[in-house]
């Protein structure tokens, strides 16, 4: 894959992101919430900050230290390629003939493909995480409280879109 394609993918999987952090705490507003569901909102809470911390919560041990495991991996794996990548940048601004140039660009190009599609890994773990915990939800709370993906098309701007919807 290209490395502007995986740039592209990569601010689309950051808006995704920030969309749902900002969405996520008006979508989980206290008056809406019955007292019962106060271990709900803290499970769904803690795994908006880092995977597998709600279902540790929710007391689902294999499956939060599976996830919380998968996101500590990636992200050791992001920074050390990150940090092996940009040695080999400097070697190949420093290269003082061609042969090493093309030998350190090259070596950058591997390790720059590394750290992104690590920092993919770790987005699509994120990702698990939040639809594990909204299916858990789902079963435990019932279905009056769930997740709905709604696509759209606009006519007028021939536009497509996506929208969210939480209940809880």
């Amino acid at each position: 894959m290209p490395v502007r394609a995986m740039t592209g993918l990569m601010k689309k999987a950051a808006l995704l992101l920030a969309v749902v952090i900002v969405a996520g705490p008006a979508a989980l507003r206290a008056e809406d919430l019955k007292p019962e569901d106060g271990r709900l909102r803290k499970a769904l809470e803690r795994s908006l900050l880092f995977p597998g911390l709600g279902q540790l919560y929710e007391k689902q041990y294999l499956k939060g230290a599976i996830l919380a495991s998968a996101e500590l991996f990636c992200l050791a794996a992001v920074v050390i390629n990150a940090h092996k990548g940009n040695d080999a940048y400097w070697r190949y601004r420093g290269a003082t003939t061609p042969e090493d140039a093309v030998k350190w660009r090259g070596e950058t190009v591997r390790l720059d493909r590394r750290r992104n599609t690590a920092v993919l890994a770790a987005a699509g773990v994120w990702i698990l995480n939040m639809v594990d915990i909204f299916v858990y939800a789902k079963g435990k709370y019932g279905r009056e409280k769930s997740l709905a993906f709604h696509p759209f098309y606009h006519h007028e701007s021939l536009a497509y879109g996506a929208g969210i919807t939480c209940r809880f």
